[in-house]
């Protein structure tokens, strides 16, 4: 794994990777970006008011709440000890998430610790909705009552909406990311800084969950935006150590 992000957002910069081989992965964090503009207008939309929601799912940046989320997770990162700090970073190639990551970034660098090495992969991309991209359900059951009947039918996971993904999409494209990880010999901490439907499939992937219980997880409630999900490797697989840790936001 060489190389640093692929493109410049706020700072990053392209420096090869010098990391020796080592014993492989052994700790596996997961970040859910801070809360975007679309997030935040989805909350105002599913409580019935009126907003216009983003169109360009790639390019929807941060709100002033989720930059200073993201900052937390920097700072969190920062106060760690050493063997804890990641020295690969895998992010997601939308704005929100490279948002996140290059403020958290400026924290370590701020603190005088290393920077990982950066990727950003197409493979850690948020669900594509189609059709129904950012469309609150009162709104889609008002202009495509059929998408909404067929969701019914077909289940959450199944669903694939009109020019667009289903979760079991985004699981298939998450097994070939987690296996590039996990096969990676030049780094021990890899942190995820991607979205809640990666995170939850990355469970599903690491743990070898059912969909039953998937469900069950997307139910209680999925990672919050700035929270961190944790696996630690015990023997030959990983264990989850902590699942939407978001001690870091409190303040």
């Amino acid at each position: 794994m060489s190389g640093r992000v692929l493109r410049s957002v706020e700072g990053m910069t392209d420096i090869p990777c010098t990391h020796q081989p080592s014993a492989g992965v052994s700790l596996l964090r997961a970040v859910r970006h801070g809360q975007s503009t679309a997030n935040a207008a989805w909350d105002v939309a599913v409580a019935g008011g009126a907003v216009a929601m983003p169109r360009d799912d790639m390019q929807i940046t941060l709100t002033d709440l989720g930059r200073r989320q993201a900052t937390a997770v920097g700072r969190w990162l920062s106060a760690l000890d050493d063997g804890e700090v990641p020295d690969m970073v895998w992010c997601s190639p939308y704005l929100r998430a490279e948002q996140t990551w290059a403020l958290a970034r400026r924290e370590l660098v701020a603190a005088g610790r290393a920077v990982p090495c950066e990727r950003v992969d197409h493979r850690l991309r948020d669900r594509h909705r189609g059709v129904l991209s950012h469309l609150a359900p009162a709104t889609i059951m008002e202009r495509h009552p059929e998408e909404a009947a067929r969701e019914e039918r077909e289940g959450m996971l199944r669903y694939r909406p009109p020019d667009g993904e289903s979760f079991l999409d985004v699981a298939a494209r998450l097994r070939s990311a987690w296996e590039d990880i996990r096969l990676d010999t030049a780094h021990q901490r890899v942190m995820v800084v991607a979205h809640d439907a990666v995170v939850l499939f990355l469970r599903q992937i690491i743990e070898g969950l059912p969909d039953e219980r998937i469900l069950e997880i997307a139910a209680a409630g999925l990672a919050g935006n700035g929270s961190v999900t944790t696996w630690e490797r015990d023997g030959g697989d990983f264990r989850l150590a902590s699942y939407d840790f978001r001690g870091h936001l409190t303040a």
